[in-house]
């Protein structure tokens, strides 16, 4: 599973020690990937642990030829689940606790929760900047069903006033992988909807709301799958209001 080419604003471009340019044999988001510097060989390391025969559909990968069942389907999640992998095998931690533990493990509290609001799929995911609005972008864009997208961006204190970031965020395609309407809010819900507006999206199905109970109101007035993602301090404040649901 991975990208062809950079699709976003990549960081770590440059090798650390003698700042030529990276070359990647593949990305993955940010600056992770396959890399190595073709002057002083920076990132030609041994892999440690390999996930393989990963499935997005089933939520399976395998390591050292163990297959690994979880409840998460994102790439970015498996990279964490293979690093702890790592770690229980240097310290000998018995394999089939660590498959009965990671088959159990489940993210909540706004980072890839999945709920259930009245019959419809609901994933709430927390965005604080470029790199984690793209992860959550690409689980719309790998996801066949048909969706709607509530993206609600605040500009408090804790946020940072400056929210030219959103701008390095990729938001092209999003029609094309079956995203249907997106409603955006927050304090700064015009600013969204215009950045996602000049990536192409039909701003006909682009809704913003300054109130986020009533933007909550609208996304659920489909029964259509459902993804939510919020900045920092929109984060408790979204989910709060779609829980009321």
């Amino acid at each position: 599973m991975q990208q062809n080419g950079i699709q976003e604003a990549g960081e770590g471009k440059f090798c650390p020690f003698c700042k030529s340019r990276l070359e990647y044999e593949y990305y993955q988001y940010s600056h992770v990937g396959k890399f190595s510097c073709p002057n002083c060989d920076y990132g030609n390391y041994p892999i440690y642990k390999e996930a393989k025969n990963i499935n997005l559909k089933t939520k399976t990968f395998e390591v050292d030829g163990i297959s690994y069942q979880i409840q998460d389907n994102s790439i970015y999640t498996i990279y964490n689940y293979v690093a702890v992998i790592s770690v229980m095998n240097i310290y000998h931690i018995d394999t089939e606790d660590v498959i009965k533990a990671l088959s159990k493990f489940a993210l909540n509290n706004g980072r890839l929760e999945n709920i259930n609001v009245n019959g419809v799929p609901t994933i709430i995911n927390l965005a604080k900047n470029p790199t984690g609005a793209n992860v959550s972008l690409r689980l719309l864009k790998e996801d066949e069903d048909e969706k709607e997208l509530l993206f609600v961006l605040n500009d408090n204190i804790a946020d940072g006033f400056d929210v030219s970031w959103i701008w390095d965020i990729n938001f092209n395609q999003l029609q094309e992988h079956k995203v249907t309407r997106i409603i955006t809010a927050g304090t700064r819900p015009y600013d969204i909807a215009i950045r996602i507006k000049t990536a192409g999206f039909d701003p006909e199905k682009i809704i913003p709301y300054e109130n986020l109970e009533l933007a909550v109101q609208e996304l659920y007035k489909t029964n259509v799958k459902k993804y939510v993602i919020a900045n920092y301090t929109a984060l408790q404040p979204t989910r709060h209001a779609i829980l009321k649901k």
